[in-house]
């Protein structure tokens, strides 16, 4: 795990090393353990290395090839990289280290872009080539970890955070009014934006390329789901077993570290699975999980396992949430609004001793089908024949879940005319309800065209045959999973100086569960029972019946309307004291005027944003 930066100048001169230099002292925390810089023109390269395998200076980056041709800065892991070494055919005394960074070189070397499809992990790294002078910039199928740049006639310039990209003079510090609309609608931009005006954002599974003539976008890896495949010829026990050694060795490899390992551990299916599955290899790790104190509603410790080691309960108060908000929200690669994010983030710095790479459960409900998709793919079917009914109170549930800023008559015609595959489409449909239109034109002080814009055009993305579950799912990954859940864990983990890993976002295993039909994911009847069932099958005699069968429970980390009915002054100042804020939010005044009460929802999702946003624009000192 590190931090990257570099720059790729077209033409001119400037301090390139410099900047890359300033850069990198605001990715320390990613990288504690060495730095480098290497200067190859046109490029110049820079690493902050936070050491996970091979813990001697041979893993020091900037890497060179062996012929120096090539050069990398790799911010990830590689899993599989032992898989990798074999592929290639190099021996262990071959090599002059035992880190993945020197076998993603050597892949780099002999295959270029196509040993991307032979990797399993997690990644954002640059490879510069001395002899063609081209810059490749990669990112990982789900975007696990962040890659930013900015671009001009004179140079391309990379790194791991909005905050560092800023230290390059010509890269503006401004928000950006149009990408804001997105922000305070969904708590996330969507790449290729960002919240500031012409910095951008390399998107899950690309690839950008950059010589001298500029650069280009390649998409290398996409979520692929269409319901017209063949049921598979094997029995549901056939299945099970098949999803049991993937998952299983999804596990194991998560595992592979010089440093200590531990789990973050809920009261939800998808942790106790990875603990379940590591126990029964005889692989139990240490494992910890957040609590609340003086909360508005208690939440009960997780459980041990017999045979586990036992579970650390990380406690923490009103007063220490709202206090730990400036430096876990400051710490953000770019801001987006998820009270979970402050809970992860506190949870990992208490941990952190104890450990310095954590296995989570994130991904799981985006890819096996979990949340309520069993609910919403039911609501909507039933939304769509009431869309024919002529009887004016069927307007009110049309507004509540169709989204959009089109008349509510509008929109009952568009899903009327609509096939039902196309239902989450005309929908607009999210796992998270966005802010309505008219908050938006409230915040903003008028109407704003851009609203949902970039849903829009992801459901034209998906498969002309796909069914509405597979939309919904391939939305949800590229949106609510990419933009929100991956961004605030590395985030969180990386702040501390350690390494999340997520086993159900493996290579082998994503193939596999999005190979199968709809109904192996998620049932057209609603239930939580029927919602990721290749894992509640899978978990039939291994976990405990209670953790199958409970209500989806969403991470308990407290409600922003209890922080706001003790720490009100404090909260708004934040948001309002914020001159960047103000003058792109006129109306954000009036809008945090209603009472606290009313922040659920949608609304306290759009509070958390905008908390996150003010206390990160103070500290990247975003201008005004």
């Amino acid at each position: 795990m590190c931090g990257i930066a570099g720059i790729y100048r077209y033409r001119g001169k400037g301090e390139d090393s410099a900047i890359v230099r300033a850069m990198l002292t605001r990715l320390e925390r990613r990288g504690p353990d060495d730095g480098g810089v290497v200067v190859a023109e046109p490029a110049v390269l820079g690493n902050r290395r936070l050491a996970i395998l091979d813990l001697s200076p041979s893993g020091h980056q900037p890497m060179r090839s062996a012929d120096s041709r090539y050069c990398i800065t790799f911010n990830g892991e590689i899993y599989n990289h032992e898989e990798v070494r074999c592929e290639l055919g190099v021996e262990h005394e071959a090599m002059r280290s035992r880190s993945d960074t020197e076998i993603l070189l050597l892949a780099w070397e002999r295959w270029g872009a196509q040993a991307l499809p032979h990797l399993v992990g997690q990644w954002a790294f640059a490879v510069f080539d001395t002899v063609e002078r081209r810059l490749w910039l990669v990112r990982d199928r789900f975007g696990e970890k962040p890659l930013f740049y900015h671009e001009s006639t004179e140079a391309l310039v990379f790194a791991s955070s909005l905050e560092a990209l800023v230290q390059h003079p010509q890269v503006p510090r401004q928000l950006d009014p149009e990408c804001l609309v997105e922000y305070v609608s969904l708590r996330y931009v969507v790449s290729p934006r960002t919240v500031l005006r012409e910095v951008k954002k390399l998107g899950p599974g690309q690839l950008l390329e950059v010589g001298s003539q500029g650069s280009d976008v390649h998409t290398w890896w996409s979520p692929s789901l269409c319901h017209h495949r063949k049921v598979p010829a094997q029995t549901r026990g056939a299945l099970v077993e098949e999803f049991n050694a993937l998952f299983t060795q999804a596990s194991d490899r998560c595992l592979v570290s010089d440093v200590p390992v531990a789990l973050l551990l809920s009261d939800g299916i998808d942790s106790q699975s990875i603990r379940t599955v590591l126990t029964s290899q005889g692989r139990s790790i240490p494992a910890y999980t957040f609590r609340l104190l003086n909360a508005e509603a208690g939440v009960a410790p997780a459980a041990s396992l017999p045979g586990s080691d036992p579970v650390t309960d990380i406690e923490v108060s009103r007063a220490e949430r709202v206090a730990q908000m400036v430096p876990a929200f400051g710490s953000l690669t770019e801001p987006l609004g998820d009270g979970a994010m402050l809970a992860t983030w506190m949870l990992i710095r208490a941990a952190r001793s104890g450990a310095t790479v954590f296995l989570c459960g994130h991904g799981g409900d985006e890819v096996l089908g979990g949340y309520r998709l069993s609910q919403d793919r039911f609501r909507l079917a039933l939304l769509r024949r009431l869309a024919c009914v002529p009887l004016a109170w069927v307007d009110a549930p049309l507004d509540r879940f169709l989204y959009g800023n089109e008349s509510v008559a509008e929109r009952r015609r568009r899903l009327r005319e609509a096939p039902a595959s196309m239902a989450p489409a005309v929908a607009r449909y999210l796992i998270h309800r966005p802010l309505p239109y008219e908050d938006i034109v409230q915040i903003f002080g008028g109407a704003r065209d851009s609203y949902l814009n970039a849903v829009d055009c992801l459901y034209r993305f998906c498969d002309a045959e796909a069914c509405d579950l597979d939309r919904m799912q391939q939305v949800m990954l590229q949106t609510f999973l990419s933009h929100n859940i991956l961004p605030f864990a590395d985030s969180a983990a990386m702040d501390s100086s350690a390494e999340l890993r997520m086993p159900f976002l493996d290579r082998d295993l994503v193939e596999f569960v999005l190979g199968l039909p709809a109904t192996y994911r998620v049932s057209r009847w609603p239930g939580r029972a029927n919602t990721k069932r290749i894992l509640r099958w899978w978990a039939e005699g291994r976990v405990a019946k209670e953790v199958i069968t409970r209500r989806k429970r969403h991470f308990q980390f407290g409600s922003i309307a209890d922080l706001l009915r003790h720490h009100e002054t404090t909260l708004k100042s934040r948001i309002l004291d914020v001159a960047a804020v103000r003058r792109v939010l006129p109306g954000v005044e009036a809008w945090l005027s209603r009472p606290p009460e009313s922040y659920r929802g949608p609304w306290e999702g759009t509070l958390w944003a905008l908390e996150a946003l003010g206390i990160w624009c103070e500290r990247v000192r975003v201008c005004s």
